[in-house]
């Protein structure tokens, strides 16, 4: 056989490469067996608006298909922390005419110190005097400068000759026995006239009536 059959010329050549580049090119994307290839994982970190919360969602991109797959998708909770600015008052503040966000503001004072004040507050029906500040556990006493007591919040007193047994338990300076005798003594001999007639009873000192006296009604 004669080898000008088997001749190609420099132009057939070309054709030739070009024709089998296109045919490899045409087969990758074709191959129903192709395995797409995963080329990058992007992962983007986005705030969402509800508090607290941290989402974070990974993309893997198909670069044969052209597509964007959700591969993963968590949320986490995130503990936020919130700071709030401390400040000085110029002059003592009135103890039982603050709300908590005025209480946190203090030095020394935050989200727990303040609710247990006004809990122990509402529990008193007002404070009488800062000292009573110690009677919260783990108050420290160099937080009493922050504060004094005026006249102008009046404070809560206990109706004596009207009050239940559970009313007058629920107050934080009379205790179960205490509450009995007033109630007994009220029932024998009607009403109670003034704290004299409560330190003749067994059940009180004189340290609980000067405590007392400040939210006592005989009316």
């Amino acid at each position: 056989m004669s080898k000008d059959h088997f001749y190609f010329n420099r132009n057939d050549r070309i054709v030739g490469l070009i024709i089998l580049s296109i045919i490899v090119v045409v087969n990758i994307f074709l191959n129903p067996w192709n395995t797409p290839e995963v080329e990058s994982v992007v992962e983007t970190d986005t705030v969402l608006y509800a508090p607290d919360t941290f989402r974070r969602t990974v993309y893997i991109r198909d670069t044969v298909r052209r597509k964007w797959y959700v591969w993963d998708t968590v949320t986490l909770e995130v503990n936020s922390v919130r700071y709030t600015a401390k400040t000085r008052p110029v002059s003592p503040l009135d103890l039982n005419g603050l709300d908590s966000a005025r209480l946190v503001r203090l030095p020394g004072i935050g989200p727990s110190f303040a609710r247990k004040i006004i809990r122990y507050r509402d529990q008193l029906g007002g404070y009488s005097d800062i000292s009573q500040l110690m009677e919260i556990e783990g108050l420290p006493d160099s937080l009493m400068k922050w504060f004094v007591i005026s006249d102008s919040i009046p404070i809560r007193r206990i109706p004596v000759n009207t009050s239940t047994f559970a009313e007058l338990r629920r107050h934080p300076y009379i205790d179960f026995y205490q509450a009995k005798a007033i109630v007994e003594f009220r029932q024998e001999r009607g009403n109670i006239k003034g704290p004299e007639q409560l330190s003749f009873m067994e059940e009180f000192t004189d340290q609980d009536l000067v405590k007392l006296e400040p939210y006592l009604d005989f009316r």
